[in-house]
């Protein structure tokens, strides 16, 4: 009984070991948290505004918009990672807003299913909620350290964990990588 019990409990852990090393996750790390809750007035922009949010949103500061500044949007709350970025071949940290945490904070209605992003040059994609939920996407402010000018891909950008989720399907979601973001609906 006694051995039994031991075999039983072995091939317990080693399942549950097998398990979670099978199971990939993005090693993301805190930067700084979140200076504003949900739910809480989201004062006007004091800087140059680089992000216009706008649709089925109820945090707003400019009529039916919420116009923010860096030093506004990064107290959303920031965590980083490191990604193969698969435009510029290399290894970059990325510093940003999770995209989930992103839609709470601007009140994303909870009818809400998409993000519809435009860039400067009106190039524009559509990431679901469904997979902010499912992956750590980042609307990346920082690129090693530093921010962004728009002729380096910024002010903001998107960034999708490819290196710690293989099942995201790189040439789906590459063109998703969306940079010089000037506006985003939550429709």
């Amino acid at each position: 009984m006694k051995n039994t019990f031991r075999a039983l409990l072995f091939a317990v852990l080693l399942f549950a070991v097998a398990a979670c090393a099978s199971q990939p996750g993005v090693i993301y790390e805190s930067v700084t948290p979140a200076g504003f809750k949900p739910g809480s007035a989201i004062p006007a922009p004091a800087g140059e505004v680089i992000l216009t949010v706008t649709g089925e949103i109820s945090a707003k500061n400019s009529g039916d918009s919420l116009l923010l500044d860096m030093q506004t949007l990064e107290k959303f709350g920031l965590v980083k990672y490191d990604v193969t970025d698969p435009w510029l071949k290399s290894n970059f940290t990325y510093t940003g807003i999770l995209l989930k945490d992103f839609a709470k904070m601007v009140g994303a209605s909870p009818a809400a299913t998409l993000f519809h992003i435009v860039a400067l040059d009106d190039y524009a994609v559509d990431i679901t909620f469904a997979e902010a939920e499912k992956w750590p996407i980042l609307l990346a402010t920082q690129a090693n350290g530093a921010y962004m000018a728009v002729s380096e891909n910024g002010p903001t950008r998107i960034i999708f964990p490819f290196d710690d989720f293989p099942e995201i399907d790189k040439v789906i979601y590459q063109d998703l990588w969306i940079w010089n973001i000037k506006t985003i609906e939550v429709r």
